[in-house]
């Protein structure tokens, strides 16, 4: 009785039974089974394709399209690392160079201007090419400083030559010194000259450096790293290895923060800034701890190192202009147009009108020729006293009575 109230069910019988009952009853769309077919699938990105469609111009709408940018103007990496720049150098007045606050005011009073920085970077088929000099004056003027620097390094920043020279006066003793390296097959050749006076050392160091890793760089080639890090918005520590005019090979460390900082320079107002430290250690211990301040673009804002006195910046301070102090007399001449007039007439007296007068007097000039040959034969202390006497002998005798 009950398989008579509830007859037994084949999920293959219901699928027939559904398609002959729907050839004589239509189905409801609900009751329709949905069969897709591989093409009729959608996927995420046709959905997308889809919509982006209603908003996406065409491709004749693209080459219709004015860009307000100049296709020259988009720089590759390599042109953003092409620059020339000039600092000034500054002396504190006291104390050593300490950044630790967060906005660094310098004022006038606090640096002395006394010599400038130049940089560029050039464009080699295979790389860059940097220079670099300095002059600086010491002891109010007494002396002179400076360096220069020319290096050659690949795309890959890797050293292929830089010389680097720098003088200085060390208790009336003039000192060079020179360093010379380059790699030539897999070998780092440095060449040091020390240079005192009229006494010269030479120095040769050769070092293998075939299948290492580790990046080789020297001043020019430094600047060259850091500008290439903060283009591309490196944050973190880098690595790399050095060699300074003495000859050590040093350990090198640049940190570059990720917090931006605030300076003013004299009367500008940088923000934003980019903060590097740059530690050299020699057995792993630092020798020198430099700091240097970018912009987001790579162009050096502020630089100084630990223990010293001197401050590489971009801005000049203020430069007040050298009035020239008018005489009471020419100050009336000028309060009165018809005054100021005769007053400009009066100082025409130059070297062309004193010539444009004696080619109107050709007479005068024998006269002037043997003034000038008397001056020289008797050379005269006093010649106002000499010229008044030489010339009024040529004055008129009183008329006879």
């Amino acid at each position: 009785m009950a398989s008579q109230i509830f007859p037994p069910c084949n999920a293959e019988n219901s699928e027939n039974s559904s398609t002959a009952d729907s050839q004589d009853f239509p189905l409801l769309p609900c009751q329709k089974k949905l069969q897709l077919r591989p093409e009729d699938e959608i996927s995420v990105d046709s959905i997308f394709s889809t919509l982006l469609s209603k908003i996406k111009p065409s491709s004749e709408e693209f080459r219709n399209l004015k860009w307000d940018l100049n296709a020259k103007d988009f720089h590759n990496e390599k042109q953003s690392m092409l620059f020339e720049e000039k600092l000034y150098i500054s002396q504190l007045q006291d104390g050593d160079c300490k950044l630790n606050e967060e906005v660094k005011i310098f004022m006038e009073r606090e640096l002395e201007e006394v010599g400038e920085l130049r940089i560029k970077v050039e464009e080699s088929y295979d790389g860059y090419v940097i220079y670099a000099k300095s002059r600086m004056v010491k002891d109010k003027g007494k002396f002179e400083a400076g360096h220069w620097t020319r290096g050659k390094y690949g795309d890959k920043f890797q050293l292929i030559c830089e010389k680097r020279s720098e003088y200085d006066f060390v208790d009336n003793a003039r000192i060079e010194r020179s360093l010379d390296a380059r790699i030539i097959d897999d070998k780092l050749i440095a060449k040091r000259e020390n240079k005192i006076n009229t006494e010269v050392l030479h120095f040769k160091a050769v070092m293998n450096v075939k299948g290492r890793d580790d990046l080789i760089l020297l001043d020019g080639g430094v600047m060259l790293l850091m500008r290439h890090l903060i283009i591309n918005n490196f944050r973190g520590d880098f690595q790399y290895f050095t060699m300074n005019l003495f000859g050590k090979i040093l350990r090198c460390q640049l940190t570059i923060h990720q917090d931006r900082k605030s300076i003013r320079m004299f009367h500008r107002t940088f923000k934003n800034i980019i903060h590097v430290v740059n530690t050299q250690y020699f057995n792993d211990y630092p020798q020198e701890v430099t700091e240097t301040f970018f912009t987001a673009n790579g162009k050096i804002i502020l630089h100084f190192w630990h223990g010293y006195r001197y401050v590489l910046h971009e801005t000049k301070g203020f430069v007040e202009k050298c009035e020239r102090i008018v005489p009471k007399l020419e100050l009336m001449w000028r309060s009165q147009n018809q005054l100021l007039d005769q007053y400009r007439l009066k100082t025409r007296l130059t070297y062309e009108n004193a010539l444009a007068y004696f080619q109107e007097h050709p007479e005068l000039v024998d006269f002037l020729m043997d003034y000038l040959l008397n001056v020289i034969q008797y050379k005269p202390e006093n010649v106002l006293e000499f010229t008044v006497r030489f010339f009024q002998k040529f004055r008129k005798p009183p008329p006879i009575m």
